[in-house]
Parts: structure tokens; sequence; C-alpha cells
């Protein structure tokens, strides 16, 4: 029987997909159990990451637009690759019949966008006079471009791979991951980081494991294998 269930899940999730969550020896239950326990690794993420991209992407407009004087201040300063970024964002606000305005042009453009704006290449046209309206709770010791874009960088990361479905539950240091968002937010705004820890459910998801869903699955599978 737990063959037969296992087997009907993996028409849906596939062989290839779920490769990376089988070990040598595994019963079926185990790696599903790592499956399932990488879904809620990346459920107990989305709201740290989601905090974090709003929070970032609102002071660092914020901050431009009153450092420029203008709404439209990303239209004069990015180089190639983030033009590229800005005039996709444009299409398809256009496309979904929305005017381009700066608001909603700031919610639509992607985490990268922002991330990428901490390159070197924005050193002389963004930073470092912004760090600081962008980030006023960071310690002065640490308040440099390349500091914050190392810091930014692996968080860009983290996200790509949860927010498309991809595993993490075998990164190193996962938990370091988790502290160094929790770290960001409170750089731009510790009540948004007092806030966020409310719904904050990593902890204890990746201190569970993957054996939290084990016996599960072999009730709903209906075998001991």
């Amino acid at each position: 029987m737990q063959e037969v269930f296992s087997n009907s899940l993996l028409q849906s999730i596939s062989e290839s997909r779920f490769g990376p969550y089988r070990q040598p020896g595994d019963s079926a239950a185990a790696g599903l159990a790592r499956y399932l326990w990488n879904v809620a690794l990346g459920e107990s993420l989305y709201p740290v990451l989601q905090s974090l991209e709003v929070a970032l992407r609102n002071s660092i407009h914020d901050a431009a637009a009153q450092a420029f004087g203008e709404t439209h201040w990303f239209d004069t300063i990015p180089v190639a690759q983030e033009t590229r970024i800005l005039t996709v964002a444009a299409a398809r606000l256009r496309q979904a019949n929305k005017t381009p305005r700066p608001d909603d042009l700031v919610a639509a453009l992607p985490l990268g966008f922002w991330v990428n704006l901490f390159y070197s290449r924005y050193e002389q046209k963004l930073w470092p006079r912004l760090l600081k309206e962008v980030f006023p709770h960071i310690p002065a010791g640490i308040r440099r471009r390349n500091y914050i874009s190392q810091r930014l960088n692996p968080i860009r990361h983290l996200r790509n791979r949860v927010f498309h479905h991809e595993p993490i539950w075998h990164w190193d240091d996962l938990s370091g991951y988790h502290r160094n968002i929790l770290e960001v937010i409170g750089w731009i705004n510790p009540e948004l980081l007092a806030l966020v820890q409310l719904v904050d459910r990593f902890p204890e998801v990746y201190a569970q494991g993957p054996e939290r869903y084990q016996e599960e699955l072999r009730r709903l599978g209906g075998g001991n294998s």
C-alpha cells in the first residue's frame, strides 16, 4: 500500500524534482518527509522574506526620492541591466492596464533590482549618502555599501530558491540565513522586526526536522515502509 501511495505521488511531483530528497537506503516515507519538510521550511521563511523585500524597496525608494527630489529617480540612475528590469516591469504593468506610476513600479520590481543597486557601479550614484536613510538602525561601524551587498546577496539567493520551490533543506547553516534576514529587517525598522517575529515559525519548523512527517506519511500511505 505504501509503495502504491508513493508511486502515485511521484506522478505529480516527478522523479527529477523528487531526486534531491532521496538518500541511499531511504524508505519512500523518508524521502517524502524531507520533501514535506522543505515545503514547510519555505512556508515558514515566507513572512521574513516578504517583510524584508517590501521594507527594503520602500526604504530605498523613499530615501532616493527625497535625495533626488524626484519620485522617478530610477529612470536616470540605473545602468543597462537594471534599465532592462525596469522596462520589463513597466511593460507588465501596461499589459495589466495599469499606468507605471512610481509606487506601482516600485512594487512590481523584483528583489534582484534592489539588491543590484548595492553593487560597486552605484557607489558614486547612490552610496554612501543614502545608507543612513535606507538603514537608519544599522551600526555605524558596518554602514558600508560593500558589506551590505554581501549580506543581501545570500538573502536574494535564498528567496529565489524558496519562491521557485527548490530544495533548501540540506543547506548548511539555514538558521544563519534566517538570522541574517531578521538582522537586516532590524536595520531598516525595528518595529517591523518585532511585528514579523509574531508570525515567524522558522525556528520551530527547522528544529522539528523531517521526522515530524515520517509517521504521518506512513499512516497516510497505509503501511510501515
